[in-house]
This record gives structure tokens, C-alpha cells and sequence, in this order.
């Protein structure tokens, strides 16, 4: 009975638990098992069966039936424990469904506070965006009207240009201009309804219209009909002049390189030439001579300029230029400066390092007549070179394409034959101031102290005369045609020899008063023979220029003053000191001390009389001058020579 229950149990169960195969396979991967119980086909008969295959296997039915008893409620247990589980899932589940809900809700708030802050955000940045998008409306617009006005000013510009250069004819800078300007006229063709820009366009139109009859007539005029008589120093511009040359302009450089190799053979043959024929001969009837060469190089530049004119008016003729300043410098270097006497000493030459070899009581070697002749030829051909080549400046200058004047500059070359100018003036005068050292010292050494009474000018004075009066002349005549320079020459010697003349003159120490006397006689000589100097020994007495004379007359007076000084008597001390601060406009200790050396004085009488100058030089000087001052004023030599006569005079009668 109680298997016949338990097997109806088994079918009702199995009735029951009869599950579709997507579920029993759900459950098969979740739970994998391989209890036959377990299997979505079970059948409890083939179970049964597998437990008892015999009927010897029933003697142990009771012992299986019981573990399926347990089994079974095991499984109840469990069943009753997920059931139970279940039913507190369930109010955790509605539990967690209210907390969500709730949770749902406040998020739904949330989300709503959220877009609202959104749209308030939102209609801030439009606020805010809105003055910038008018702005930058605004700034597309005003950009935009920028351009156009400057394509307006473009345009104005360009039509004021083009047809000032179509009346000018000038076709090659047109060329690019109208295709500038009927691009720019593309920008407002949408614009032509306004007056302004219509006039503008018209304009255009009338350039090229009156263009088209100006290339046609200049066509005609440049290639006449055959047996047209030409016209009769101008004919008319060609336009088309030099168009097919301008083709061969990249490849002039074989031209350029070829003056450069003839230049540089021309400045080899005059550098052999001067060697073979030494210095040109001294000809003091027609003054000092250019040199040949120089003509030579100009006239072979002009002829360079004029060809490389004809073939073009560019670049080359800068590259032309470049070549010409070379050369300019190596003639000024070559054949002038290389040509002066040399400044350092060299065996069989005279050298001015020979010049300022002092020897007492002997001649000192000075330049020969060819010598000097030679530099007065070099300072006028440096002369002659420095004006043509500012010439030539100006021509190559009209010569060149009027964008390329700028870089015509020949300043450097002229400053170069300038300082060879300066170099050859410098050399005339260190010959005649070496020349007169000897004759200065012979002066510094004298026993001035021993002079007894006074006569006719000094030795040394006549022997400096000498040498003035055979210098000067050569010097002058030689410079006929360059008179300023003789100047030059005056002024530098001048401004040379007085300076050294006083500093000898202080070495003049102890001097007696009859000898200051006889210095002071030297001194006047000295300054006549000075004042003359320009124009010694020659037929043509011509006056001096002021700014020698000048220069000699404040220079030579300032000697004649401190001999003044050293002539006075020393005491009274006040009457003394007054007097040195009258007479010389540099009263200072210095020059004090050394006329106090000059008088003989010792220093223990120095030391009083340098202290009472140091106390009056803070006064002013007295405006009225004693009988025997100077005025601070230079005379006039003709003042100097009234007051030299009395001197003369009152000489004679003390003797």
C-alpha cells in the first residue's frame, strides 16, 4: 500500500514539475548536477529499477527508503527555509521598492532644480553672448569696410599713378600698375552705381585707351615708313632703346671681369713705368705737374663708363662702379703714396727718420730739389684725382638707373687721395722743420749770460732763413696750381715751428739783459721772415693769407712777451709779477718758473715770487698798462715794426 502511495506521488509530482526545456535548461547551467533526480527526463521506474535490479537487492528496501525519506525532508526543510526566505524578501523587496521610489522622487527633484538652474544659465550666456555677437558683427563689418577703403585708396592711388606714368611713357612700370589696378577694380564691380567708383573705372579705361595710342605712335615713330627723312645734337626718346640689351644683362659679368683684368694690367704697367723712368723732371716754370698716368686712368674709365652705359643702366653698371673705387684705391696706394719718400730708414735713400738726426754744427741731410718736386707732383695728381673723382660720381650717378643712385657712393676713395694729400703736406713740412733743429739748438746752447752788446740777427737765425728761402720757393712754384695746399703747407709749418722755437727758447738759461735783448732782435726777424714766408723770394709780392698770419703773429708774439718778461727788472716783486700776468694771456706757474730759470735766479728767490703770483693771479688785471707792457692784443705787424725800430734805436744808444 505504501509503495502504490508513493508511486502516486512520484507521477503527481512529476505532473506537476513538468518544466518547458528553456527553463530546464536555464537550470541545468546555473545548477549543473548529475543526480539522476536531477534530469528533466526522470523516470521513476528505470530509478527504481537501477536501485533494485533483483529481488535480492530488496532484502535492503527499508534502509534506501529511509535515505529517500531524509533526502526528502531535507529537501522539505530546505523548501520551507527559501519559502520562508522569500516571504522576507518580499517585504525587504517592498521595502527597497518604497526607497526607491522615494529616491526616484528627490532625484526627480533634483533633476528638475538642476534644468531649471540650466535655463536660467542658459538665458544668462544668451544675455551675455549677445553684446559679443554684436560685437563681433560689428568687427566683421568694420573689417570688411577697412578692406574696402583700402581698395578704394589702392585704386585712387593707382589710377593717379598710371596715368601720370602713361604721360611719361614710361611702359615698363605701367605694365605691372594696370594689372594691380584692374585686379583691385574686380573688388568693386558690385559698387559701380556709386559715382565715385564709376568715375574711377573710366579713368582706367581712358589710360588704357589713350596707352593702346601712345604704343602705337611711338611704334610708328620708332620704325618710320621706308624714305622718311630722319629729324635734325636731338632725337626723341626711343622707348624701346635698349630692350634687346637688357636680354644680355645676366651674362654682362664676362664684361665686368674683363675691365677688371684690364684695370689691374693698366696699374702694373704705370707702377713698371714709374720705376723704369723714375720721377718726372723738376719743371718750376709751369708748377708742379700731374702725373701722366692719372689722365691715363680717367680717360680709360670714361671709356668703361660710356660702353657699359650703352649696354645696360642696371646692375652692371653697379658692379662697373665697384671696380672703379678698386682701382682708384690702388692708384692711390701704388703709384702716389708708394712713390713718397719712405719714413723708415733704407740704405742709399734719405728718410725722415734721417731728417731729425741732430748734429751740432753740421747740415742735416734734407729732400733734394727732385725729391720735393716729386711730392708736389703726388699731392696735385692726388688733388687732380680727388675733383674728377667726384666728377666721375656724378656721372655714373646720371648714367645709372634712378633706383640704383643710392648705391653710388665714391666718398672712401676721395677721403683715400685726401689723406695721401695730407701725408705729402706732412713730408714738406717735417723736411724744413727737421732742417731747422740744428739751428735751434745751436740757439739753446749759447752763452746767453756772456753777450756784451747786441748786433745783427744770430747765426742761427740767418741759417733758418736760409733754409726757408731754399725750401719755400721750390715748394711754392711747385703748387702754383694748388695754391690752397701751399696754404695748408704755410699753416702746418708755422703751427710746427713757433711751438718749438719757444720751447728752445726756455732752454735759453741764465740769459743777461743785453742778452734778452739780442733774443728779442732774433725773435722780430724771425717773425718779418715768418710773415713773409708765402710769398719769399718770389717776383709777385702777394699779401699773406689771414689765418697764417694769424697763427705767426700770436705765436711769435707770445716769444717776443716772455723775453719781454725776462728783460724787466725783478724788483720790486709786485711790479714784476704784475707785469707777467699783463703781458702773457697764459700766466701760470709753469710758464713762471721757467722765466725765472731763464733770468738765473735761484730758487730760494724763486720761492717768494712764485707765491706772490699764486696770491695776484685771482685778481683781475689792470685796465691801464704800464709804458713798457703789451697789450694782450696781437698788434699788427705794422704796430711790430714801428715798435722793433725804436728798439733798434734805443739799442744803438746805450751802445
Amino acid at each position: 500500500m505504501m509503495e502504490e502511495e508513493e508511486l502516486e506521488f512520484v507521477e503527481e509530482l512529476e505532473a506537476v514539475l513538468q518544466l518547458t526545456p528553456e527553463v530546464q535548461l536555464a537550470i541545468e547551467q546555473v545548477f549543473p548536477s548529475q543526480d539522476p533526480l536531477d534530469r528533466a527526463d526522470f523516470n521513476a521506474v528505470e530509478y527504481i529499477n537501477t536501485l533494485f535490479p533483483t529481488e535480492q537487492s530488496l532484502a535492503n528496501i527499508d534502509e534506501v527508503v529511509n535515505k529517500i525519506r531524509l533526502k526528502i525532508r531535507r529537501l522539505d526543510d530546505n523548501i520551507r527555509t527559501v519559502v520562508r526566505g522569500q516571504t522576507n524578501v518580499g517585504q525587504d523587496g517592498r521595502q527597497a521598492l518604497e526607497e526607491a521610489q522615494k529616491a526616484i522622487q528627490q532625484l526627480f527633484g533634483k533633476i528638475k532644480d538642476i534644468k531649471d538652474k540650466a535655463e536660467k544659465s542658459e538665458q544668462m550666456v544668451k544675455e551675455i553672448t549677445r553684446d559679443i555677437k554684436q560685437l563681433d558683427h560689428a568687427k566683421r563689418h568694420l573689417t570688411t569696410s577697412i578692406t574696402t577703403l583700402n581698395h578704394l585708396h589702392m585704386l585712387a592711388g593707382g589710377v593717379d599713378s598710371l596715368e601720370a606714368m602713361t604721360r611719361r611713357r614710361q611702359y615698363g612700370e605701367v605694365a605691372n600698375l594696370l594689372q594691380g589696378v584692374m585686379n583691385v577694380l574686380e573688388h568693386f564691380h558690385k559698387y559701380m552705381g556709386i559715382p565715385q567708383i564709376r568715375q574711377l573705372s573710366e579713368r582706367v579705361k581712358a589710360a588704357q585707351t589713350e596707352l593702346g595710342q601712345q604704343i602705337l605712335a611711338d611704334f610708328e615713330e620708332a620704325f618710320p615708313s621706308q624714305g622718311t627723312k630722319p629729324k635734325k645734337p636731338k632725337a626723341p626718346d626711343n622707348p624701346f632703346h635698349g630692350i634687346v640689351s637688357k636680354c644680355f644683362e645676366p651674362h654682362l659679368y664676362v664684361y665686368i671681369e674683363s675691365q677688371d683684368k684690364n684695370l689691374g694690367e693698366l696699374i702694373d704697367r704705370f707702377v713698371a713705368d714709374f720705376k723704369a723712368q723714375g720721377p718726372p723732371k723738376p719743371n718750376t716754370d709751369e708748377g708742379g705737374a700731374v702725373l701722366p698716368s692719372c689722365a691715363d686712368l680717367f680717360v680709360y674709365y670714361k671709356k668703361c663708363m660710356v660702353q657699359c652705359s650703352q649696354l645696360s643702366t642696371g646692375e652692371p653698371m653697379i658692379a662697373l662702379t665697384t671696380i672703379f673705387q678698386k682701382y682708384l684705391r690702388e692708384y692711390a696706394w701704388k703709384i702716389l703714396s708708394g712713390n713718397l719718400p719712405k719714413t723708415t730708414t733704407s740704405s742709399g735713400g734719405l728718410t725722415i727718420s734721417s731728417l731729425l738726426k741732430e748734429k751740432e754744427g753740421s747740415e742735416v741731410a734734407k729732400f733734394t730739389l727732385e725729391e720735393l718736386c716729386l711730392i708736389c707732383n703726388i699731392l696735385s695728381t692726388a688733388e687732380y684725382c680727388l675733383a674728377t673723382t667726384q666728377q666721375l660720381e656724378e656721372k655714373l650717378k646720371e648714367k645709372v638707373d634712378v633706383s640704383l643712385i643710392e648705391r653710388i657712393n665714391l666718398t672712401g676713395e676721395m677721403d683715400t687721395f685726401s689723406t695721401v694729400i695730407s701725408s705729402s703736406i706732412q713730408l714738406l713740412v717735417q723736411d724744413l722743420d727737421a732742417a731747422c733743429d740744428p739751428a735751434l739748438t745751436a740757439m739753446s746752447k749759447m752763452q746767453w749770460q756772456n753777450v756784451e752788446h747786441v748786433g745783427d740777427q744770430s747765426p742761427y737765425v740767418t741759417s733758418v732763413i736760409l733754409h726757408i728761402k731754399q725750401n719755400v720757393p721750390i715748394i711754392r712754384d711747385n703748387l702754383a696750381s694748388t695754391r690752397k695746399y701751399f696754404t695748408q703747407f704755410c699753416v702746418k709749418f708755422a703751427n710746427s715751428f713757433i711751438p718749438k722755437f719757444i720751447t728752445h727758447l726756455f732752454k735759453c738759461k741764465p740769459i743777461s739783459m743785453v742778452g734778452a735783448e739780442q733774443l728779442l732782435l732774433d725773435t722780430h726777424s724771425l717773425k718779418m721772415v715768418l710773415l713773409d714766408l708765402p710769398s719769399i723770394s718770389s717776383q709777385v709780392v702777394r699779401k699773406a693769407p689771414a689765418s697764417y698770419t694769424k697763427i705767426v703773429v700770436k705765436g711769435m708774439t707770445r716769444a717776443e712777451m716772455i723775453l719781454k718778461v725776462v728783460m724787466a727788472p725783478h724788483e720790486p716783486l709786485v711790479v714784476f709779477v704784475d707785469n707777467y700776468i699783463k703781458l702773457l694771456t697764459d700766466c701760470n706757474t709753469e710758464t713762471f718758473q721757467k722765466i725765472l730759470d731763464m733770468k738765473g735766479l735761484k730758487r730760494s728767490e724763486q720761492s717768494s715770487m712764485l707765491e706772490l703770483l699764486r696770491q695776484r693771479l685771482p685778481a683781475p688785471p689792470s685796465g691801464a698798462e704800464s709804458s713798457g707792457s703789451l697789450s694782450l692784443t696781437a698788434p699788427t705787424p705794422e704796430q711790430e715794426s714801428s715798435r722793433i725800430r725804436k728798439l733798434e734805436k734805443l739799442i744803438k744808444k746805450r751802445l
